[in-house]
């Protein structure tokens, strides 16, 4: 892997939604924070955005760490599924 690729894989990303579902199995981090982790390969999260009519779903690796907080989740590029 090249050091393009090393970057690409480290990127945060950020979506904003107004309903979200988790789906398959996710563990909360502790009971104050809002950090998950995924339990399974291909635990998901759904995001709808109501005045656009969009929703999308991402699939997860095992170990993903995601953030969910005030109408945004927080997550690595490297821990999608491809």
């Amino acid at each position: 892997m090249n050091a393009n690729q090393q970057l690409n894989l480290d990127v945060k990303l950020h979506k904003i939604f107004d309903a979200c579902k988790l789906e398959g199995k996710w563990k909360r981090k502790d009971s104050t924070s809002h950090q998950y982790i995924s339990l399974e390969e291909g635990a998901r999260i759904v995001l709808s955005l109501y005045q656009a009519g969009l929703t999308e779903t991402f699939s997860f690796k095992k170990g993903a760490n995601i953030v969910i907080k005030d109408s945004l989740v927080e997550y690595f590029e490297k821990d999608l599924m491809r």
